[in-house]
């Protein structure tokens, strides 16, 4: 019999909510093959294009972990701004203009160097925003930066060169100062649960966007890969949870905090402990209630996945009042994975 909290557990699975990325590309592609004319990933109107040189997909794909250890979901390989003239690669996505969503890539800028590379958003040919690193440096850093006239350009103090990192941004309408919009940069987030913190944020007129630029300037070269747009943080950072990980101490791992839509970052104890109280309130069993099911029967307990004890006698009588002992049987039962019914029926042949 399984315990009371696994049936809590069943029950809430129906509450959890429908993922719905937007588009997505892995650069699934052929290593050194130009991105010009490529029409993989899901969510895109048409294959890359090209402003100037092509980027090229990459040797290899990038991955991200983050300090909690879950790991970022990956395939294929990445694009590769290199090249011996400035590499500016472009793709249309099918929805149209977007704001109100997540984005988020992996990034990585190998050595020094004083060129512009990064990923920008676009509204047609009209640049909207940017992370990159600046032309103006020498170093490391991720900057995010506001493509309108008289935008602002923040360093997120982030940013250490051949060190892939896993950027999420999020774009809201009218969020942002005086009604503007607003977009906030989060630089290797945890996986599970929405970021809190932004690393830069910037405000703007105007931040919706239909098209994705990748570009190194002079060929310089930058890794970006796992390009993803969807509605929900979870959308965009689709991972293989730590097994057994709980962040928040409420009983539920951080992968089933995930499935169930909630925050594994914030304990949900007490609801937890208020449905345990009224279990009837939410059409659940109480230990005693499911004991009650068995009509008098004999109940077996299962601790864990353990096998179930099985143990039972014959006995034997000459005056149907005393009563020995014949055989006794003791059998281990192991039990099906999920919820388990069962019963002993015996037949005489």
């Amino acid at each position: 019999m399984k315990s009371p909290f696994y049936w809590l557990a069943a029950g809430l699975l129906s509450l959890s909510c429908d993922a719905a990325q937007i588009g997505g590309e892995s650069f699934d592609y052929a290593s050194a093959s130009p991105l010009g004319s490529q029409g993989g990933g899901s969510g895109w109107s048409g294959a890359w294009f090209q402003d100037g040189e092509s980027t090229v997909t990459g040797a290899v794909g990038l991955g991200f972990t983050d300090s909690l250890g879950n790991v970022l979901n990956a395939s294929g390989l990445s694009a590769d701004t290199s090249g011996t003239a400035t590499t500016r690669s472009l793709r249309d996505l099918s929805s149209g203009q977007l704001n109100n969503v997540w984005i988020s890539f992996l990034y990585q800028l190998p050595a020094a160097n004083s060129n512009f590379e990064g990923v920008s958003f676009y509204r047609g040919a009209q640049p909207s925003f940017s992370v990159h690193n600046p032309g103006s440096t020498t170093t490391a850093a991720i900057y995010l930066t506001s493509n309108l006239t008289g935008g602002a350009s923040v360093n997120t103090s982030r940013g250490t060169f051949g060190q892939t990192h896993f950027v999420a941004l999020k774009l809201t309408k009218a969020g942002g100062t005086g009604g503007a919009d607003r977009v906030e940069v989060f630089i290797d987030p945890d996986l599970t649960g929405n970021p809190a913190s932004p690393a830069a944020t910037i405000n703007g007129s105007n931040f919706d966007f239909d098209r994705v630029r990748i570009a190194g300037q002079n060929g310089s070269k930058l890794l970006v890969d796992e390009l993803r747009v969807g509605v929900t943080f979870a959308d965009v950072a689709p991972h293989s949870a730590v097994a057994g990980n709980d962040s928040d101490n409420d009983g539920l791992t951080d992968s089933q905090e995930a499935v169930l839509g909630l925050d594994p970052n914030v304990s949900d104890a007490v609801l937890i402990a208020g449905i345990k109280t009224h279990p009837d309130w939410f059409d659940l069993y109480t230990a005693d209630g499911m004991i009650g099911l068995g009509n008098n029967g004999v109940m077996l307990s299962q601790n864990s996945d353990d096998p179930v004890n099985l143990i039972f006698e014959v006995q034997q009588s000459d005056n149907l009042t005393q009563w020995g002992t014949l055989e006794t049987y003791n059998r281990q039962v192991e039990l099906p994975a999920g919820k388990n019914f069962l019963r002993v029926t015996l037949q005489d042949r």
